[in-house]
């Protein structure tokens, strides 16, 4: 706002002969927010350090019932281990630890997680541990996991049915089943498997994009006629906003932000934190900035830009519904705009966003105690101070590139 309303005396329209403008703030100003990010950075991670187990993981759950957690510290470690290089060294001793327990999870059948058969989050823990093992030193031990990994993913990957090309949280689970993918776990998948350098043309990426569009509003992408044929029968239609939604599921209880009547039409609602997570995955199986799947997908982001609440999710004061996964989706959208590369990014209002400071600003706004984050609405574990300081250290890891 400083900047803006400093242009805007400039531009005025002062002539030689009147008095100049008020001074502009020392240079310095406009660093300051890198210096206080980086601070607020390295507090929190202090903190999280200060919560590493003997065994190298940080734990999860509630507590007297707390156990290692796989994805927690994989998602821990790879915060770490891609912290900005002053950083770096003084969390290494951290990341080394978190990588010889992740070592330690690494099963047979090449996932990560606990025993032969695993939790239900088997998929989605080896996913984040992946994330974490590209993000380390490839000894032999790493690369071997890493290989693993990459299988058990690809091998996962539903090869049939409607939720083709995606992924789920693993093993059945109470309220889940085999053969049912969402685009949060398949999103994870993709960005283990990029950042560990899965080939572009490996038959994965094709198929990731053919899940994907069946979770975009979009009529001339998601054309996939045995979904569209499911939703017709439970009285749903695909929309044309360009967002995401989590499943390609016929079933309106399913779907985390309902769904809506537009026109004479009932569709899924898209929402922020599906559309970037989305848009990444799109970029990351090699679709080009202006497909049609990308664009309409952009489209829908340059209409609902926000960063206080999560677009998509109705405002609600008492609920506090419109922060509901409000962490996870800093985390996608720092990535997807990352791998867009535009900024500042145009909206439809006819703004310009510089989008990685005005992240960065409102994440310093609600930063706790000067070392940790918190939902107010708890809802996706987002209570959880551990884990949302956690999705806040890898949405820094973006922005620091960005706010020096």
């Amino acid at each position: 706002m400083k900047r803006i309303l400093l242009l805007a005396l400039i531009g005025s329209g002062c002539d030689a002969g009147a008095s100049p403008p008020a001074a502009a703030p020392p240079a310095a100003k406009a660093d300051d927010l890198g210096r206080r990010l980086a601070d607020a950075y390295t507090a929190a991670a202090d903190w999280l350090a200060g919560q590493q187990d003997a065994s190298g993981a940080w734990l999860m759950g509630p507590p007297g019932k707390q156990a290692p957690s796989p994805a927690y510290t994989g998602l821990i470690a790879t915060a770490f281990a891609n912290a900005p290089d002053a950083l770096k060294a003084k969390y290494k001793p951290h990341v080394q630890k978190a990588t010889a327990f992740l070592l330690s999870k690494a099963n047979e059948d090449g996932s990560v997680g606990e025993g032969s058969s695993g939790a239900f989050l088997k998929t989605y823990a080896t996913a984040i541990a992946l994330m974490a093992l590209s993000s380390v030193e490839r000894t032999d031990k790493v690369a071997s996991a890493i290989r693993g990994a990459q299988a058990y993913l690809k091998q996962n990957q539903l090869k049939e049915g409607m939720h083709r090309g995606g992924s789920g949280y693993g093993d059945e689970s109470p309220g889940g089943k085999k053969g049912v993918a969402n685009l949060s776990t398949t999103g994870f998948s993709a960005e283990g498997l990029m950042m560990s350098g899965l080939p572009r043309d490996d038959e994965f990426w094709k198929l990731v994009i053919e899940f994907v569009k069946k979770c975009q509003n979009s009529t001339e992408v998601n054309t996939d006629v045995e979904y569209i044929a499911a939703l017709k029968k439970v009285g749903l239609s695909v929309g044309d906003d360009g967002g995401l939604y989590y499943a390609p599921i016929a079933d309106p209880a399913a779907q985390k932000a309902g769904t809506r009547k537009v026109i004479d039409k009932e569709v899924i609602q898209s929402y922020g934190g599906m559309t970037y997570d989305g848009i990444k995955t799109y970029l990351y199986a090699g679709l080009r900035k202006d497909s049609a799947e990308v664009k309409a997908a952009m489209d829908w982001v340059r209409k609902n830009y926000s960063v206080e609440v999560h677009p998509g999710f109705s405002f609600d004061q008492s609920q506090r519904h419109h922060l509901r996964g409000l962490f996870h989706y800093y985390l996608v959208m720092a990535r997807a705009l990352d791998a867009f590369g535009e900024n500042p990014l145009a909206t439809f209002d006819g703004k310009k966003h510089d989008w990685p400071r005005e992240i960065a600003e409102q994440l310093l706004k609600i930063v706790r105690d000067s070392k940790m984050w918190q939902n107010d609405n708890p809802a996706w574990y987002e209570g959880d101070p551990v884990l949302v300081t956690t999705y806040v250290l890898n949405t820094c890891d973006v922005l620091l590139k960005y706010v020096k």
